[in-house]
């Protein structure tokens, strides 16, 4: 036994650490009880390694679970110091875990045994690792406020804008350049540059490209003309997107670089939300704010759910992002983020070892001491890939990016950076090999079932005293950190779904650490009907496994009835599997697309002016794109089709916008009418105005934002399991019927004619 002095000077050491590397942000821990703060984390670890009969066990963990289910839904254990005691009993369970997995349940019956129990050990490890690492992240996230610029505008930085682009239609960036010579910000130290990769000399050169690169060069030159902005090409294409920055960096002089994705549509405000921090702090070398996506991706588009349930982006963005802000941590996601160029040029530029040279560029930063903000407010509006094939194109650049990062210039080893940044780039990079552990968790219990490998060594009463625990509680503090960010079971859609196509992706990247290449992820894609993605056909065959073995538990039960707990244990794992992968296959069905500009969420007043009745009505804004509106007014005639409409309206700012439209479509609602209008853009000054209309305000994001931010409702998750499971199914039988029932019935067809028609050839020869 350690005495209660030994204890003290324990926690004394522990508190006097904490002091010395916790962050600047964390002014709080000053005025914490560190002694009983270091004295509670003791205890936990010592009693997690306590014998106990396993009836004892049994009410412990589900006593703790009680404990923080209750303690969840009060208010004030939100906030520190009572979250981390909240934090620290879900840990204790997951620690529990850990020592009894490790001591009980790691037993040697043969070689092919043991590989499989080890994979699946490991796996759990790896999870538990990502979620403890997570946990560290959020402990305490930190939301920076905007901090105002000087009142003097002699005292503004000057700012580059610059916008990268390869292969991009023109419309597209069209659009974000006119917002970016829009953002509220002093002519004389805004500057807009155009970026383009896709009309460099080498191009215009290579008789392959040739007249594609010229009509793009002369395209691009004469739209930066009507804009007024400033128009780069260069050389070769030496190093993709970090290349095209470096080459603009060298030919541009502000103080600071906004990088803009060309389909990244920046809000008048963005700078005014971000430069002030330049000003105030020296040490600050960038600022980022959030991807803001105005359409689903892919599988939130096919499952139907991007209107019901947080976004994917969601979580990284409202979430881990302000969770890494508060250790100084949060890092440059390639665009929507303002960069001090005297520290870039300390670094010979954007770095370029690895395709996620974003990240790349901010761990060097970090590892310089120098300092960055997240400001958690959408300034920018993009666009997600439109099909799952591009999704993966996307995905597998970020893993294989993270991947090199890992193996190249390991986090934990990097000079300069402290260890709290060392765990948080760690964990940003050591996450993206989920896929491994996702299929393992997948296939686990059904190579017991099916070929007998026994993977887990474990009883039911042990699974209810220490696993379920541990489960149960790691879904209560998930909920706690990011419940209004992701939703029960979500994780494990998005994750399982992209796993079987990232794991080579990852793996390569050991083989090869160099050899990945940027992929410029396609945006803008139309779909002209519904299909089913390629990708299907792996999953096809996890999904195949699952369903064997759903039998194969059912004859081992009556077979071998000493391994009935264990047979319970996979057998009921394996049915959620099922459930899940069933579920997922409805990301694979590629809803169509044909929508020239997405329609965005849009809660605002209008005025709207209709000629032919010669009145103005009061209306709601309703949905809003690039080419219209959709406003819903009190009227008892319905406007005329085509009828030219003018709306009035003012943004969060208190501008007027006065826009001319006509109506395409109306439909009476009960006592009122809807109706989509098209905008008339027929000049540059119109469209410039529409532009502004349409994605300058960012309060619109951040009100879209606060209306998905609500808790997960059971019962809608519950449904959508259902539906998603039925719908598998239906997709299930659509994939079979392609891949095996038609060309099946084809041979056959062939085999019958085959018969018939030698049955009739012979019956003819012996006529004759």
């Amino acid at each position: 036994m350690i005495s209660l002095a030994s204890r003290a000077q324990y926690a004394a050491a522990v508190s006097g650490w904490l002091e010395r590397v916790l962050p600047e942000n964390v002014k709080v821990f000053n005025a914490l009880p560190h002694i009983f703060l270091a004295l509670v984390l003791y205890f936990f670890f010592h009693l997690a390694q306590l014998y106990l009969a396993l009836g004892s066990q049994f009410v412990v963990g589900w006593g703790i679970v009680l404990v923080v289910f209750i303690l969840g839904r009060i208010e004030k254990v939100k906030k520190p110091p009572l979250r981390i005691v909240f934090v620290m009993l879900c840990v204790f369970l997951t620690l529990r875990y850990v020592l009894w997995r490790t001591v009980e349940t790691l037993v040697y019956t043969g070689p092919l045994d043991f590989l499989g129990m080890i994979a699946l050990y490991f796996a759990e490890m790896y999870a538990i690792t990502i979620h403890g690492l997570g946990i560290f992240t959020n402990i305490w996230p930190l939301e920076h406020k905007i901090m105002p610029l000087p009142e003097d505008a002699s005292l503004y930085p000057s700012v580059d804008v610059l916008i990268p682009t390869y292969n991009e239609p023109i419309d597209m960036v069209k659009t974000t350049a006119i917002a970016a010579m829009n953002i509220d910000y002093p002519g004389g130290k805004l500057n807009v540059f155009i970026l383009d990769d896709g009309a460099s000399v080498a191009k215009r050169n290579d008789p392959g490209t040739s007249q594609a690169a010229w009509e793009r060069y002369y395209a691009f030159k004469r739209l930066a003309g009507e804009l007024g902005c400033g128009y780069i090409v260069r050389e070769k294409n030496l190093r993709a997107k970090a290349g095209n920055l470096n080459h603009a960096l060298g030919h541009t002089h502000s103080d600071l670089i906004l990088v803009l994705d060309c389909d990244h549509v920046p809000a008048r405000d963005i700078l005014k939300n971000t430069a002030g921090w330049f000003v105030k702090d020296e040490k600050v070398a960038f600022v980022q704010t959030p991807h803001f996506f105005i359409n689903p991706n892919p599988i939130e588009k096919n499952m139907a759910i991007f209107k019901d349930a947080p976004s994917e982006n969601d979580m990284f963005y409202r979430a881990i992002h302000p969770g890494l802000d508060m250790w100084n941590s949060s890092y440059f996601c390639g665009s929507a983020a303002l960069l001090r160029r005297k520290y870039l040029e300390e670094l010979g530029g954007i770095c370029g070892e690895t395709i996620t040279e974003d990240c790349e560029t901010a761990l060097s930063l970090h590892a310089r001491g120098y300092k960055s903000v997240y400001i958690p407010r959408p300034m920018v509006c993009g666009l997600s890939p439109e099909t799952f094939d591009d999704l993966i194109v996307q995905k597998s650049r970020w893993a294989q990016g993270m991947a090199q990062i890992f193996v190249l210039t390991n986090p934990l080893f990097v000079k300069g950076l402290k260890f709290y940044q060392r765990l948080c780039y760690f964990n940003s990079c050591f996450y993206w090999f989920f896929g491994i552990t996702r299929v393992i968790f997948y296939v686990a219990p059904a190579a017991f079932l099916l070929l007998n490998l026994k993977v887990y060594f474990t009883s039911v009463p042990q699974v209810l005293a220490y696993a379920i625990p541990h489960v149960v509680g790691s879904v209560i503090l998930t909920g706690f950190l990011y419940g209004r960010f992701r939703w029960p079971f979500f994780s494990e859609f998005f994750e399982g779904i992209q796993s079987l196509f990232l794991i080579p992706v990852v793996f390569s990247v050991f083989f090869n650490p160099r050899k990945p290449s940027f992929k410029v992820t396609p945006k803008g894609k139309s779909l002209e009907s519904d299909s089913l993605s390629g990708f299907v056909l792996p999953f096809l065959l996890l999904t195949t496994v699952l369903i064997a073995a759903i039998p194969a538990a059912v004859i081992k039960w009556f077979q071998y009835p000493v391994y009935r707990d264990i047979t319970m244990i996979t057998f009921v794992w394996c049915v959620l599997n099922l459930l899940l992968a069933l579920a997922s296959f409805g990301a694979f069905f590629e809803r169509k697309q044909v929508r020239r500009h997405h329609r965005m969420w849009a809660k605002s007043k209008a005025r709207v002016f209709l000629p032919r009745l010669k009145r103005t009505v009061e209306a709601k804004i309703e949905d809003i794109s690039l080419s219209g509106v959709g406003i819903a007014f009190e009227l008892s005639h319905a406007p005329a089709h085509l009828e030219h409409v003018t709306l009035e309206t003012r943004n969060s700012y208190g501008k007027k916008f006065r826009i001319e439209a006509r109506v395409k479509r109306q439909l009476k609602k009960g006592d009122k009418y809807v109706c989509g209008c098209e905008f008339l853009k027929s000049d540059g000054i119109r469209y410039a105005e529409t532009v502004e209309f349409v994605f300058g305000d960012s309060q619109r994001w951040a009100d879209f934002w606060e209306q998905k931010t609500k808790p997960a409702d059971p019962v809608w998750v519950i449904a959508f399991l259902f539906r998603s499971g039925i719908k598998g199914v239906e997709i299930l039988f659509i994939t079979l019927w392609r891949l095996v029932l038609v060309p099946a019935t084809g041979r056959i067809r062939h085999f019958v004619g085959s018969i018939v028609g030698g049955a009739g050839r012979s019956a003819a020869r012996a006529e004759a």
